[in-house]
């Protein structure tokens, strides 16, 4: 990559900055769910000779420069446009927080200064934030605006990860926005992991909420051509649990975070099991009542008889039943495809089971889940949590699919 300093003079860049067009399109920008906005201004003599001069380019036929205002960050990506063409040339005409990163080469973002780099080269940005920067260009040597699908899916092992978008991935996918297209990876893996949340997009200020399953289009869901961050979603129980577990020959109910692997929990139809894996985590609660599966939910002694007081667990958290109204049956072949039994009882999701409440103490949470031995990595038990019947974790998902630190 190239770098190229004070590319305009004082004057071009203070007419551009106070240019209608400009104006209009960073206002567009600010009232827009969207975090780009493209547009074209004037190409002035004195504009030209200094884009001729400073990146080489013959411009005497051009009569408008492309432009776009941008907020946020802009995902790992290659450019591309109308026809073939060489070089991807690009002015930051304000001061940003953050990085544009080349290959290998990281710049600070600094007004007045262009970056010239070759077509295919992957780039993005990075600890942007919010703050709209405007840019000439991206275009090619023609003045041609170029640019490229972000990579559509960056994958990552946990929320904070994928919220911050940094640079822990597990994977990134490009062109396609199928969960799990192993075809269009561009480097990486997802390790087995079935099932994601998205923590925030790329072009898109909303969030989608909820539990997606590979295979499933994201884009489905209407957000337009955009990147998604996502990290595995897994069932949980809210740090302060209590599990039923033996100890000395008794029933003791015991902190889940308290648990170690070797000790013995009841199940409800298998006798006491050893914990084989322990698991922590957190999860983002909303303040609000909607029924999603990226949340927590509030369990009570009014509603569940056998509870021994308040039980909090994440959404996609299953309580094991005799029966499923044909509501919860088709609310749950909805999230997941199918129904599922574990011990002999049916799963009934926390967010399906309107007897659970969300819960709306909004902020950062820690969760936990256990799974406990079985020569079958991807059985799991129902086990007693504040004395409701509820589902553990199989080692398999635990071990490999969740999105927990293994304790």
């Amino acid at each position: 990559m190239r770098t190229i300093t004070s590319v305009l003079s004082v004057e071009d860049l203070r007419y551009i900055l106070q240019l209608p067009e400009v104006d209009a399109a960073k206002t567009e920008l600010n009232s827009s769910p969207y975090s780009k906005v493209y547009f074209t201004i004037p190409l002035t003599d004195s504009v030209r000779t200094s884009l001729q001069q400073k990146f080489a380019l013959d411009l005497s036929s051009v009569n408008t420069i492309p432009m776009r205002w941008i907020k946020g960050d802009t995902a790992l990506h290659k450019d591309s446009g109308k026809t073939a063409f060489q070089n991807t040339y690009l002015v930051y005409l304000t001061d940003s927080p953050g990085t544009f990163n080349v290959g290998d080469d990281v710049c600070f973002i600094q007004q007045n200064t262009g970056h010239m780099f070759n077509e295919g080269m992957p780039h993005e940005t990075q600890g942007t934030n919010v703050i709209p920067r405007l840019l000439l260009g991206p275009m090619n040597e023609f003045a041609e605006p170029v640019g490229g699908l972000a990579t559509t899916i960056a994958y990552y092992s946990n929320y904070d990860d994928a919220y911050q978008k940094n640079s822990n991935t597990i994977a990134y996918q490009g062109i396609s926005w199928i969960l799990g297209d192993t075809a269009n990876m561009i480097n990486g893996s997802i390790n087995g992991y079935s099932s994601w949340r998205v923590a925030i997009t790329n072009d898109v200020i909303i969030t989608p909420s909820g539990v997606y399953q590979n295979g499933f289009d994201l884009a489905t869901l209407g957000y337009g051509g955009i990147a998604f961050y996502v990290y595995p979603s897994a069932p949980c129980f809210l740090e302060g649990t209590k599990i039923t577990c033996q100890v000395s020959g008794m029933d003791i109910d015991l902190l889940i975070e308290t648990i170690r692997p070797g000790m013995l929990v009841k199940t409800s139809s298998d006798g006491y099991k050893k914990v084989e894996l322990i698991g922590k985590g957190t999860i983002q609660n909303p303040g609000t009542d909607e029924r999603t599966e990226n949340r927590l939910y509030e369990c009570t002694p009014d509603e569940y008889p056998e509870l021994k007081e308040n039980l909090y667990l994440t959404g996609c958290h299953s309580i094991l039943v005799d029966h499923l109204t044909d509501t919860e049956q088709v609310d749950t072949i909805t999230r997941l495809g199918k129904i599922f039994v574990t011990s002999n009882k049916y799963r009934l999701m926390a967010c399906v089971d309107k007897r659970a409440a969300p819960w709306k103490k909004q902020g950062a949470h820690t969760i936990w889940h256990v799974a406990l031995e079985n020569e079958d990595k991807k059985m799991n038990y129902g086990i007693y949590a504040n004395g409701l019947l509820v589902e553990s974790c199989s080692i398999n998902f635990l071990q490999n699919k969740s999105n927990m630190k293994l304790q």
